[in-house]
């Protein structure tokens, strides 16, 4: 091999590694995105229950308290 095609395909080398770590940190950075997506929209959707359940119940703790009582034995099972 010429040494000019060897300096090459060590050049090229480098250069896909980079291009490599770049990817693997990119995908790190979406993977933590899409992460705090779904926490943001879990959370979303429970205060927009726990409203729910306040605007249509007089006194929702009360039977907050009964419904986590019941789904926690019936989960226990």
């Amino acid at each position: 091999m010429s040494n000019e095609r060897l300096e090459k395909l060590i050049h090229d080398e480098y250069t896909l590694e980079k291009k490599l770590t770049y990817a693997q940190h990119r995908e790190k950075q979406l993977r933590s995105e899409l992460k705090q997506l779904t926490r943001n929209e879990r959370t979303h959707r429970l205060f927009t229950r726990s409203e729910m359940s306040e605007t249509f119940l007089r006194e929702p703790t009360p039977l907050t308290d009964v419904v986590i009582e019941f789904l926690t034995f019936a989960f226990s099972m």
